[in-house]
């Protein structure tokens, strides 16, 4: 799909630059997104444009001093004037993308790949997969950092204004990593959000099970006889064991 993303790499922009061209050619090509900003007057704003039929709205979001803090600070690590508009950050669902969310809303796959464009933003990814296994990509939201309050607002505003209430409370499982700053903000989301109170988070299986072995009861089994500690191998059963809980 061809998306601008080269237009979003700065992280910032201005009326006239290229994420403008770029937020018009979403606009054409009718992908809906969200964007969450800091205008030069320090003022949370979310906007959204829904493709078609184009419907754009913008709300003034209330921002804490703390939030506040954590953006000047990314300001300046950007090395960007304090009065700079910020792209903090966009979320990306086609109108295809948002079909397989609607028909596939029981179980989300999130998480997040690091390093994705020139200044190192990370990008978090959210799939669904049918009745057969086929996956889907569902959500592609480019974020500044990994904060507690940008998954906040990609759980409670980007996913509300793409996808909508309705949708969201037909999920019945979200699974991600062992990322306490990705999975705590869904966790309250669950307790405070209605479309999400008949949702349940659990770890991916390699996080809850493959990852908790090697770390946690590995360590403790006895070395081969002669090998010292550090040279311990699995029996063929410890291997076959792990091996069933990837296939699971």
């Amino acid at each position: 799909m061809p998306f601008p993303l080269s237009d979003l790499a700065t992280g910032h922009f201005s009326p006239n630059d290229a994420f403008a061209t770029g937020q018009f050619m979403f606009r054409r090509m009718g992908v809906s997104h969200v964007c969450l900003t800091m205008t030069p007057d320090n003022e949370l704003l979310v906007w959204k444009n829904r493709g078609r039929p184009t419907e754009e709205e913008r709300e003034v979001m209330k921002c804490p001093d703390k939030m506040r803090e954590q953006i000047d600070i990314l300001k300046q690590t950007m090395s960007l004037n304090s009065n700079t508009e910020v792209l903090l950050c966009i979320s990306i669902a086609s109108d295809e993308m948002i079909r397989h969310v609607n028909m596939f809303p029981e179980v989300f796959f999130m998480d997040v790949t690091a390093n994705t464009n020139r200044q190192k933003r990370e990008l978090f990814v959210m799939t669904v997969k049918d009745a057969s296994g086929e996956c889907f990509p569902g959500n592609l939201t480019v974020i500044p950092s990994g904060q507690l309050w940008v998954y906040h607002h990609i759980y409670q505003t980007m996913f509300m204004k793409l996808y909508g209430p309705a949708t969201l409370s037909r999920l019945r499982l979200a699974l991600t990593d062992d990322d306490q700053t990705e999975h705590g903000p869904f966790d309250n989301a669950i307790k405070t959000n209605s479309a999400y109170n008949k949702a349940h988070h659990m770890l991916c299986i390699f996080h809850a099970l493959v990852k908790a072995f090697h770390e946690q009861v590995y360590p403790l089994l006895p070395g081969n006889k002669g090998k010292g500690v550090g040279k311990r191998k699995l029996t063929k059963k410890g291997r076959t064991y792990c091996e069933c809980i990837v296939i699971m």
